[in-house]
């Protein structure tokens, strides 16, 4: 592996990740599809968190599968079904069964590609400066979301939906073809470690992924709605200022784990994450809707790539996929896990009273993590290696 910060092997993987994630980000707008064609709240965390759903089935195949058959064969497949996923979109304009069933496509193959460039870029990340690299490779995903809801309402606005997913089943097209000539770095000879041999601080932090997901997830799939039934103007507005101020934060706090230590980032930005959500709950300008979107960017922004990063560390070479899978799994599982829950509180009691429940979330999170993280992490890696 090279000691480069930005290889160019590191450099294509976080290209095809973007333009894999311009698809994924596009059906932030799905919600404002579905209530066009008749689905109510319910129904949108139904569709939509069939996707996470799909995801969770198919992760535990690909943790067994990717150190073995390696990443590339899943990014192509992963790159492969989301473009045949918004062909499908295109074609089906109904609320029906097959509005799940594209969905649960859509969910595998997020699977398979998101856990095939985490893994790559982790392994193309040179170790002294680890957190720094998956800041950087963080910044292609936050770059779409800042991008697709933007011009896709757009987009939305000027040909209607069939356009807006096409323009995403080019740009996954775009990541099938920069995945093409990837493959993956030579490692030394091994003994597959499985599944149960991962360590106690693994699963801490699954279950503190899922429930920082569960309060990400929250706001991800009912900001579309929330900010159109509120009259807050355009949604684009609040993912301008999260992934905004979530890059400028990795941008210039990237490897500040890497020399303050991991718990000394995560538990604070688990903290600010539940205060943007419930800060969230009380909006009622343009202006507080900035703020709100400011404060959950600033607090995603550094979060999520510091607590990948304090996984890696906590990871061997014969069990990164597996880990990556874990991970992935458990962030979906939070993020599904939201829209089938919270869609029905939103339906039931409103949107602000589903927000304010949903900020517990990520302060739960913290209080796992503090509780699970008390053994110093030298023990553990040396429990996984």
């Amino acid at each position: 592996m090279s000691d480069r910060l930005l290889s160019p092997q590191f450099l294509r993987t976080t290209a095809a990740n973007f333009f894999f994630f311009f698809n994924f980000a596009s059906y932030f707008l799905l919600p404002l599809h579905i209530r066009e064609l008749g689905g109510r709240e319910s129904t949108i965390g139904g569709i939509m968190g069939t996707a996470g759903l799909a995801s969770l089935l198919v992760l535990p195949l690909i943790g067994l599968s990717i150190d073995r058959l390696g990443r590339r064969p899943f990014l192509l497949l992963g790159a492969a079904g989301m473009t045949l996923a918004s062909l499908g979109f295109v074609l089906f304009d109904q609320l029906g069964i097959a509005l799940y069933a594209l969905r649960a496509l859509q969910g595998a193959s997020m699977a398979a590609a998101f856990t095939a460039t985490t893994t790559f870029a982790a392994e193309f990340a040179p170790r002294a400066r680890r957190a720094q690299a998956l800041g950087i490779f963080g910044l292609s995903t936050l770059l779409t979301h800042a991008l697709a809801p933007g011009l896709g309402e757009e987009l939305v606005h000027r040909a209607g939906f069939p356009a807006l997913f096409i323009a995403a089943m080019v740009c996954s097209s775009f990541c099938f073809v920069l995945a093409l000539p990837l493959h993956d770095p030579p490692r030394a000879p091994h003994h597959l470690v499985e599944v149960r041999d991962l360590t106690r601080a693994h699963w801490v932090v699954a279950v503190t992924m899922t429930l920082a997901g569960m309060g990400f997830g929250s706001v991800i799939t009912f900001i579309a709605t929330y900010v159109t039934d509120e009259g807050l103007g355009r949604v684009g507005l609040f993912f301008a200022a999260y992934t905004s101020t979530a890059i400028l934060t990795r941008m210039i706090g990237a490897g500040l784990s890497d020399s303050l230590g991991r718990r000394t980032v995560i538990i604070p930005t688990l903290l600010g994450l539940g205060a943007s959500i419930f800060f969230l709950a009380s909006v009622h300008s343009l202006p507080m809707l900035f703020a709100a979107g400011a404060l959950f960017g600033t607090s995603q922004g550094m979060n999520y790539p510091t607590l990948h990063a304090y996984l890696v560390d906590l990871s061997s070479e014969a069990q990164l996929g597996r880990a990556q899978a874990l991970f992935n799994g458990a962030f979906n599982l939070g993020v599904s896990g939201s829209a089938f829950a919270f869609g029905v509180v939103a339906e039931r009691y409103g949107y602000r009273n589903m927000f304010t429940l949903a900020a517990f979330m990520p302060a739960l999170a913290c209080v796992v993590f503090i509780v699970g993280t008390r053994r110093p992490l030298a023990a553990s890696i040396a429990t996984a290696d």
